[in-house]
This record gives structure tokens, sequence and C-alpha cells, in this order.
């Protein structure tokens, strides 16, 4: 960002972006609203907005919380305007990331009309609207030809008892779909006046909280039985009530329920873009998925310089056991002045299809594999290679290595020496992003915990100190025995494992676990900001 006044962008261009979250299923954002985000020196970004999307933004980028809840804001809606206007003029290029759609009661269109004012150039990326979103997720279409012709969207943000009468009766038209949001607080009072309007009693009517969310709830009640339920039931936002004959189709039409993690938040203890494939898949079968990298791998200059490096022609063997060690190796290998000629005659070892992988598109192909990809397994397909000689083994690793490689292949009679050509150590995680996950942890609201290695393990557990006890307590999915045995130690409460280091192995193994467990996101509350802020807001438009 610049403090010159003068546009980073060429003239003309916006300078803000007004960006709809969608409703609160973080893969509802659009494309556009994606591209935006990652362009941005400056986000402002509302409470109930999906906390994956701030992670879309630059990491240098300000992210500035205006908190909009009802009668506790924490800027108000002339703070926001000013706030754009102030910091586009620096010369930041400003993202205002609302939820739902920006101009449907979002006051998106207030905003806009400050920028024009201000001569602000902008831009608007609507968004996935909550009226429409909500009752899909719970499979009520607002439309159909057979019960709806028309679709009336509403709030009810105020008292329906000052409304004029004419407004009521139009509401309690047949054959058309009432979706009300931001009307927790009124709806009982909205209901008896559309029954007294003349809408039948036995109108099918759902009322819908955190819809989209692995904390949907849905309640299904004919609208005459509403009031009752209403007063047995605190219905607490965000919430959305639809009414009409088009909810009667939910039986038929319905789908999350039968995505088997929906309603279920994993844990992924690596980033994004090493996580990304798992995260698809999982997402693909519901789960709201958090990637949290709680190691980073950092190439070692004392590799890079290693004197066996300009003697690679002694090894018999050179093994790999990780993709990291594989691409720091190439990496060290091109530093020293070298490339893969220098492992003329010298046999490659893969531990696993990843690291089969990396060498693949290092262009190698290993000569041996193991059947198991732990360090038992290396040391059994070295065993079963009986006729060979002993040679030398060069072993390419990280820095926290154990010895059970190198002390196995030494009692077979090989010669092994170790080349640490990466190291492993805390990265650095924004306070603001840690406390996004803190209320999770602290809760129990991860169902699943994904741990690739005993240093991710260890990692999360150093980023929360505060929080060992919580972690302990998640149900947790080791990547290999190395990573099992370090969980059963630290006591870790449940642990399955997969059969392999591989995404398909991911997934089958999550979904056994999971399977064994109903949905437990019907009636849980969600810890605080958790969704990004106060739980006591209203429905994203």
């Amino acid at each position: 960002m610049s403090d010159s006044g003068l546009p980073k962008t060429p003239n003309g261009a916006p300078r803000v972006f007004l960006v709809g979250a969608g409703p609160g299923d973080p893969g509802l954002l659009t494309l556009r609203g994606a591209q935006a985000l990652a362009m941005a020196d400056v986000l402002l970004y509302d409470h109930l907005v999906p906390p994956e999307l701030l992670d879309l933004a630059p990491e240098g980028a300000l992210r500035i919380d205006a908190g909009k809840v009802r009668n506790h804001p924490r800027m108000s809606q002339q703070e926001i305007g000013a706030a754009l206007v102030e910091h586009a003029r620096r010369g930041a290029l400003v993202v205002r990331l609302k939820g739902g759609d920006p101009f449907l009661f979002g006051r998106g269109g207030e905003e806009a009309q400050i920028l024009a004012q201000a001569g602000i150039p902008f831009a608007v990326v609507p968004g996935v609207t909550s009226p429409l979103a909500v009752p899909a997720y719970a499979g009520i279409p607002v439309t159909h030809r057979d019960h709806s012709s028309r679709l009336v969207i509403l709030t009810a943000h105020d008292d329906p008892d000052k409304w004029e009468e004419e407004d009521i009766k139009a509401l309690a038209r047949p054959r058309q779909t009432l979706v009300v949001l931001m009307g927790a607080l009124y709806m009982k009072g909205l209901v008896l006046r559309l029954l007294a309007a003349g809408l039948p009693a036995k109108t099918p009517t759902a009322i819908l909280r955190w819809g989209t969310t692995p904390l949907q709830e849905t309640f299904f009640n004919d609208l005459g039985d509403l009031p009752a339920f209403l007063d047995r039931t605190r219905v607490a936002p965000p919430a959305i009530l639809t009414v009409g004959e088009v909810v009667s189709l939910k039986d038929e039409v319905a789908w999350t329920h039968r995505l088997p993690l929906f309603g279920k938040r994993l844990l992924l203890t690596r980033d994004s873009g090493h996580a990304s494939d798992l995260a698809r898949r999982l997402q693909a079968l519901g789960a709201t998925v958090h990637s949290l990298p709680t190691i980073r791998i950092s190439p070692l200059q004392s590799g890079r310089s290693d004197d066996r490096l300009s003697r690679l022609g002694e090894f018999q063997w050179i093994v790999f056991l990780s993709p990291n060690g594989v691409q720091s190796f190439i990496e060290a290998l091109r530093e020293s002045g070298r490339d893969l000629r220098s492992l003329a005659g010298t046999r490659i070892f893969s531990m696993g299809p990843a690291t089969g992988e990396a060498l693949k598109r290092s262009g190698l192909l290993p000569d041996l594999s193991p059947e198991e990809s732990h360090g038992k397994g290396v040391v059994s397909a070295f065993r079963d290679l009986a006729k060979e000689p002993r040679g030398k083994i060069l072993l390419i690793r990280g820095d926290r290595g154990t010895g059970t490689i190198p002390q196995g292949l030494e009692a077979l009679g090989y010669q092994v020496e170790t080349l640490s050509v990466y190291e492993n150590t805390l990265p650095e995680i924004s306070e603001e992003k840690k406390e996004r996950l803190r209320p999770l942890l602290a809760e129990g609201a991860i169902d699943l915990a994904i741990y690739y290695s005993p240093s991710a393990f260890e990692g999360l557990l150093s980023l929360f100190p505060d929080q060992k006890e919580a972690i302990g307590r998640l149900p947790a999915l080791a990547i290999g025995p190395t990573t099992r045995k370090e969980l059963d130690v630290a006591k870790v409460r449940t642990v399955c494992m997969a059969a392999h280091p591989t995404t398909d192995s991911v997934v089958e193994a999550a979904l056994d676990f999971l399977s064994a467990f109903g949905n437990n996101a019907e009636g849980r509350q969600p810890p605080p900001g958790a969704m990004g802020g106060q739980t006591q807001g209203e429905t994203l438009p």
C-alpha cells in the first residue's frame, strides 16, 4: 500500500470491490469474489463471513473486522464507509467482504453511494444469497411450477404488529413462497398475523438455522402449529423462516443429509496448498475443512554444501523418505552446481507413492519401493534383497528423523549415512487465524484432526499451548504407524490410521471412522467466534 495517493491500478479501474461472501459455506464464494480477495491490500469483513475466506487474501493484507452485529456493532456504517474511502485514497485495493449478497439487505447500496460520492471507482461482485441457498441446502426449492409462482423475500427486522394490513394480506396470497430473513425476534408475531390474514394453518413451514454450514438445523411445522412451537423452543439467530407449499418437497429433494460427511468439521495439519486435493475430496463429501500448517519445511543450508553431494557415486542406494526430501535434495544438488547426471549408476529407493510421484516429476524413476510406507516397511524391502551385496546407503531426510530406519538397515549389513536436507520449524500463524481456530479446539467442535507426521501433532500443541488437553481429546487420524505411535504416547483419545499415505486411503479412513457416529451437528451450538463473530448475529443475506 502506498501513502502517496497514487493508485496502483490504472485510472478508472476499481479501487474497492464490494464482494458477496455467500451464506456460510465457504465453497459458495464466486470465482470473481476469490479473484478480488487475492488482490486485496485491505479487507473489511462482516462477522458472519466464513473465516476460511479471510485466508484467500494475501498474507500481508490488512484485515479489519467490521463486526456488524445487531445492537453490538464494532464499526458503525458511517465508520465503515469512511474506512473504505480512506484506504482507497491512500492507494490500497480494498475488498469489502459482506455476508450473502452485498445488495440484498446488506447495505451494499449505501456503501456504493458513499464511494460514488467520494469519486472512488468500485465494482460489485454479487454473492450467492441465503434466501435461495439456505432453503436449497434443506431440500426446499423456493419456486416450483406445481406449488409456487411467486417468491417474496422480506426482512422481519421490525415488529410485524406495526405493518399495514394490506402488506400482510399480500404476504398471505396462495401459490407463493415467503422467505423471511432476520426474523427470529418477531417470528411469532408475523406468523399470527399471517394466520389472521387467511393463510391456511396447514401451510408447511421451515425454520432454518446456520444454513449451509456444519451447524445447519431445520425445524418443520405447519403454520398453525408454529406459535406453540416457538413458545417452547427458543430460536436464536441466524435463522430463516420459509413458508409455502414448496416446503412439502423436502422429503423428495433433501440432499445434504445424504452426504456422508455433512456437518463434520475436519482439521488438516498442512497448508491449503499441499492439502488441496484431500480438502476438495472431503468437501465434496460434505465436510467443512480447516487447513492449518503446523510445521514449516525449510531447506537446510548445511545440506546444500554437504561434501556427500560431490561423492554420490560412492553410494549403492539413495533412499528418499518424503516428497519434501526429494524437492530439497534436487535443489541442493542444483545449487552445488550438479544435476541428475551425478546419480548415474546409483539406485533410487522411494518410500510411498507420494515420494515416487515427486521423484518422477524430478526426472527420476524409483528402482524399489516398500509394500508398506513406513520405517519397518523400508527395512523389510531391503531385507528381501537377500542376494545383493551390502554397500553404502545415503538416507535423505529431514532434521527430525528417528533411528528406526538407519539402525534397521545397518543391522542388515549396509553402511548408512544420513543427509538432512530440510528442517521442520514452527510456522508463523497470525494471531487472528489462531483466534478463529482456538474456540473450535476448546469446545471440541473438530470431529477429526488429520496428522501427517509426529511433527505436525507437536506443532499443533506448540501453536496452542493453552489447548493441550482439548487437542488431546480430538479424534485423530494418523498417516502411518510412526505418527500413530506418537499419538498413542500422547494419550490422544481416539485414533484411526490410514492404511496408506495416499489421498484415497485418508478419505477411506475418515469415512470409516466418522460413519460410526451420527451427525453431531444437530443441536450443537457454535463456540464464540466459530463463524467469525458473535452468535447472536442475523442471517447472511
